[in-house]
């Protein structure tokens, strides 16, 4: 890896802007955003649950089949809202702007006569307004001195991150080759960029932008406002990061999905519709994890935080349901008049993270519980107080630079790590057994409370609770690729296999039977492992379908060559 010419360290203290909400009001014109949810889904087809079933990618068909065993891998909520009803609100001049087929609702600016108007429907079974939360700018930026030297005994140099990692036993379990290979982790914030040297392993499987709804998860010109990707960048890297001597993010293997849901402006406020759609879209690309690090508190009290009140804390509690592992941010609210977890951390699914400091002492601004309904809140803690993240680069160029920020939004990364690598040793595991396993492990787990919850994580406890994992592989080789034949119509995607014993650098290509080079796959560093893998989607470079045929695959892993044959079929 390259050695850093330039440092640059900022402290970003999260907790000043990450949790607040504000009173919820109408605009000039007495419009507000609502949720109109709806009586049923219209006349239902005897095929329709079938229909979508077959739709399903493969990799959701498995997450879903480890909860769904016993039946169909669709339900009632993964059919569409019945377009007649949509059709009635367009008449009505009310745009629906996002459509929730998991609530069954629609989410719309309305007026208060458009609001009396529609309630009286018969299609319509209640609306609410839409929750939003809103940012704070930041407010206190310090430079941290020279790095500090860490004793370290660990196949992987963490640098200055090694307290956050080792805090909560994350080495130990890099060490056994397991880094979150193997699991697809959405991580939901501002924003991303991606130009950073603790970017460059990194795969990205899809990115989509719910704001300005489009595929640019960075900032955009005239859209965003300049810190826009800051947070989303920075948590992104504490759980996906790679750099050795600097930083080495708690599942740095894992494949990302990137949604940027929060709006950051100082006169926007971020709204739970963007999440809701952004968690059905991670569900329909395969999603075994959600790492989310925002509350939503406008216009509910206490007493909403039952986990049965929230649209946002529904829509969590489904993602579970479906086989995801969500994993949320206790929020910053400890030391404020609010003082509790606020939306969807109290979801009764969700694993909720609460901060503490290298020390393990609870950060004073960690919310607290209980829900109102009395479960306990945080679930666990992780080391959310000056957290290594990469520094967000600027837009050209290749970034070299870290910062220290604070938050439960900077634990809720380390969890959701470590939820990665228990999957990624255990991919049938469901998410309430994988829950199971970090509460059951957790320092406090015999005396919980509404501070610490279940206490703090231990990753190699929680990843030896179901057995004993398979170690190393002996030897460096490709392994195959699955499916092969690989169907593109039915498949999708096609995973080419292969063991590493130590971190290597891997590129390849893929011949026609001309031997004609028709897609190159670019050199990335991958970590050891087994079932380490590259994804082929049946298309060369330029993002053309490849016809029916056999092909060849070239791998070099490290200065081994190895090759492979592929039957492509439409």
């Amino acid at each position: 890896m390259k050695s850093l010419t330039i440092k640059i360290f900022v402290f970003l203290f999260f907790p000043l802007f990450l949790f607040s909400g504000f009173a919820f009001s109408a605009n000039k014109q007495g419009r507000q955003k609502y949720w109109i949810f709806f009586r049923d889904k219209g006349p239902i087809a005897a095929d329709t649950f079938a229909d979508i079933g077959n739709r399903l990618l493969p990799k959701t068909r498995h997450r879903r089949a480890k909860v769904m065993r016993s039946g169909s891998l669709v339900d009632y909520t993964d059919v569409p809202v019945w377009r007649p009803y949509l059709d009635s609100l367009s008449s009505r001049s009310i745009k629906p702007i996002v459509v929730s087929k998991w609530l069954n609702a629609a989410s719309a600016v309305l007026s208060k006569k458009q609001k009396r108007d529609i309630s009286q429907k018969p299609f319509v079974s209640h609306i609410q307004p839409v929750m939003t939360a809103k940012r704070r700018p930041v407010t206190e930026v310090k430079p941290l001195g020279k790095a500090s030297v860490f004793p370290q005994n660990y196949v992987y140099d963490y640098g200055q991150s090694l307290a956050q990692n080792e805090l909560i036993n994350i080495p130990k379990v890099h060490d056994l080759g397991i880094s979150g290979q193997g699991v697809l982790v959405a991580v939901f914030d501002t924003g991303f960029r991606l130009n950073h040297l603790a970017f460059e392993h990194l795969h990205v499987v899809a990115a989509y932008d719910f704001i300005n709804k489009d595929a640019t998860v960075d900032n955009e010109e005239g859209q965003d406002t300049g810190g826009q990707n800051w947070h989303g960048t920075i948590i992104l890297s504490m759980l996906a990061g790679f750099f050795p001597g600097q930083l080495i993010g708690s599942a740095f293997g894992a494949d990302v999905l990137l949604a940027k849901t929060e709006d950051v402006s100082s006169e926007t406020p971020v709204e739970e519709d963007n999440w809701i759609a952004a968690a059905e879209w991670a569900d329909s690309l395969g999603a075994d994890v959600i790492s989310t690090s925002l509350g939503y508190l406008d216009w509910y009290s206490y007493k909403d935080m039952d986990g049965k009140t929230a649209p946002i804390t529904i829509a969590a509690d489904l993602a579970v349901k479906k086989g995801i592992v969500v994993v949320v941010a206790a929020g910053n609210e400890g030391n404020s008049a609010w003082h509790y977890i606020d939306a969807p951390a109290d979801g009764d699914s969700v694993i909720t993270v609460g901060a503490v400091d290298s020390g393990g002492v609870l950060a004073d601004f960690s919310s607290r519980g209980p829900t109102f309904d009395g479960r306990i809140k945080p679930d666990i803690v992780a080391m959310g107080v000056g957290n290594v993240g990469v520094a967000v680069p600027p837009r050209e160029g290749i970034g070299s630079g870290f910062t220290n920020v604070s938050g439960t939004s900077a634990a809720c990364p380390m969890a959701a790590g470590v939820a990665a690598l228990i999957l990624s040793a255990y991919p049938n595991l469901t998410p309430m057994q994988v829950r199971e396993a970090l509460l059951k492990t957790a320092d406090r787990a015999t005396d919980p409370d509404n501070n610490y919850g279940y206490g703090l994580v231990d990753a190699y406890a929680a990843l030896m609770y179901w057995g004993e994992p398979e170690g190393l592989p002996e030897k460096t080789e490709l392994a195959g690729a699955y499916p092969n034949p690989f169907r593109v119509s039915k498949n999708h995607i096609m995973q080419i296999n292969f063991d590493l014993t130590q971190p290597t650098n891997v590129s390849g290509e893929i011949f026609n039977g001309l031997g004609q080079s028709v897609k190159t796959f670019a050199k990335t560093l991958h970590t050891a492992g087994k079932n380490q893998r590259l994804l082929w989607n049946g298309q060369n470079d330029f993002g053309e379908l490849l016809p029916s045929g056999i092909y060849f695959c070239s791998l070099k892993l490290g200065t081994e060559i190895h090759h492979l044959k592929i039957t492509l079929l439409e």
